[in-house]
């Protein structure tokens, strides 16, 4: 049985790794964030696999709206320069929530 990262690897191969900004894993599910198309399932020794693909610019959006769809995901593969943005921007809205959270208990 192939364990969580050598899954996500795997479907970052056969989705096409040069394309691939992030990816993870929750489940049987397999994010990938990529420009290109990508099927909607896969089967990787015997194991049917969803995936859930999101544009990278489509997808720091929704990091705005919830940040679950980064944080459920166990995330294996990732573009450097890309994962920074993405911790930029989870630590910016967590520093928010903060804010807000020291302003409405004054």
């Amino acid at each position: 049985m192939l364990s969580d990262k050598e899954i996500v690897l795997q479907v970052v191969d056969y989705v096409g790794k040069w394309d691939v900004m992030l990816a993870g894993i929750k489940g049987n599910e397999v994010l990938i964030v990529s420009k290109k198309e990508c099927p909607t399932e896969v089967t990787i020794d015997g194991n049917r696999l969803m995936i859930r693909r999101y544009d990278p610019e489509n997808y720091v959006s929704l990091l705005y709206e919830n940040d679950n769809v980064f944080r459920d995901y166990k995330i294996f593969y990732f573009v450097k320069v890309y994962m920074r943005k993405i911790l930029d921007l989870l630590a910016s809205l967590e520093a928010y929530r903060l804010s807000m959270d020291f302003k409405t208990s004054e």
